[in-house]
């Protein structure tokens, strides 16, 4: 009788100790097959790492000083990265993200995440899709952070670009809000209808205030639209010796900012720079076409002085405002780049992040420079997405050309 039981025993270990291993099998099957869209290591032998694909962060140091590799963050979800990263794509979507990758595949790469797990898989997928000089960081973040490293953490950049709180430009309306609404460049009621006023809001078309102007998310809309209005009525020289006034003379209303502008009283181009609302110097006229042919918007490809969309009109507005105000021209850029922030939130995270990258505050930037062509126009915003990569803390897009 015992001898039975001891059969039927062994027999009921055996068939669950087959199962345990089949189950096993099974299972590292399904992980090293591709499935999810890369290889998890050691698949065999031959993908087996060496010391040759590791970098230390002690060597990782010496090269930061001299870099010349694409530095890759592969750790998701994100939790910062290491000074001069190139490009951030999720370990797991290293084949989704190829358009990332350097086309030449000799290029150097160095791969990292927070302890070297996920970049360590990132780099078997990287090496099935042919690249052959390819490195992860030995303990990742970590152990780069117990050296006594930074890692930063770039997801607070869109709040450094558009505090919650909004910003204070050194400007008041004062009385453009009536003068506005008097002459007939907006009528009350259909700007009413378009932008749904706060009261704060029309009491400043109705009464005036000497509050500075303030933008955050809530008002960008009322902002563009109340300086876009001021932009098309005001005199300017930007009218007389911009594309506007040249080249363009003869269809001047047949801008997004001119025949576009459809809350006034009639034909917008009957008060096409007619008004003379801020009063200023032939001198200080110059200034504000000076500064304007500097400043660009991520809408399109035109400076300031060519004013053919809403953005550009709003800002060439603020300028004149400004220089009536005596600001010097550093502080006027970097009150329109506080403007176009909030105008075009995602084109300046973008740019943000780069400067972040090369070690430079948000807070520190040269405003005249992140208003220029390389990061402020159509072409070259496109260029500095591109060259930051998909964010994992991407911002707002940019602000449409209609009212």
């Amino acid at each position: 009788m015992k001898s039975k039981n001891v059969k039927k025993n062994t027999k009921k270990s055996n068939l669950v100790k087959f199962i345990l291993f089949t189950s096993l099998i099974a299972f590292g099957y399904i992980l090293g097959s591709g499935n999810f869209g890369f290889r998890m290591p050691y698949n065999n032998e031959e993908q087996r790492l060496t010391s040759a694909d590791i970098i230390s962060v002690k060597e990782l140091e010496n090269v930061l000083n001299e870099k010349d590799f694409v530095f890759i963050n592969v750790h998701t979800p994100y939790e910062g990265e290491i000074k001069l990263t190139d490009a951030f794509i999720e370990y797991d979507a290293m084949i989704a993200g190829q358009t990332m990758l350097p086309e030449d595949k000799n290029t150097s790469i160095i791969l990292y995440c927070k302890t070297g797990r996920m970049s360590e898989i990132a780099l078997t997928t990287l090496r099935d899709l042919g690249y052959r000089n390819v490195r992860h960081l030995e303990g990742g973040m970590d152990a780069w952070q117990k050296a006594g490293n930074k890692v930063f953490d770039l997801s607070i950049l869109p709040l450094k670009v558009m505090p919650e709180g909004g910003y204070e430009l050194p400007i008041s309306w004062g009385d453009i809000g009536p003068k506005l609404v008097s002459s007939g460049v907006i009528d009350l009621e259909r700007f009413n209808q378009a932008t749904r006023l706060t009261d704060e809001q029309m009491e400043i078309l109705t009464k005036g205030s000497d509050s500075a102007i303030k933008i955050d998310s809530a008002n960008s809309h009322f902002v563009v639209n109340m300086l876009w209005a001021l932009g098309l009525a005001q005199t300017s020289l930007v009218y007389e010796e911009g594309p506007m006034g040249k080249e363009h003379r003869d269809r001047a209303g047949n801008f997004a900012s001119t025949g576009g502008w459809s809350l006034a009283r009639g034909d917008a181009m009957n008060h096409y720079n007619r008004h003379d609302f801020t009063p200023l110097s032939a001198d200080a006229h110059r200034r504000v076409f000076d500064i304007a042919e500097n400043v660009f918007r991520p809408c399109c490809g035109n400076a300031t002085h060519f004013p053919d969309c809403n953005h550009g009109m709003a800002a060439l507005a603020a300028i004149h405002l400004m220089v009536a105000e005596g600001l010097s021209d550093k502080e006027i850029y970097e009150n329109v780049l506080k403007l176009n922030s909030f105008w075009f939130g995602g084109s300046y995270i973008n740019a943000a992040t780069y400067f972040a990258r090369q070690g430079v505050e948000w807070d520190e930037v040269d405003a005249k420079e992140v208003l220029g062509s390389k990061f402020s126009s159509g072409q070259g915003s496109m260029e500095i997405a591109k060259a930051v990569g998909p964010l994992p803390y991407a911002g707002s897009g940019g602000g449409s050309c209609g009212v």
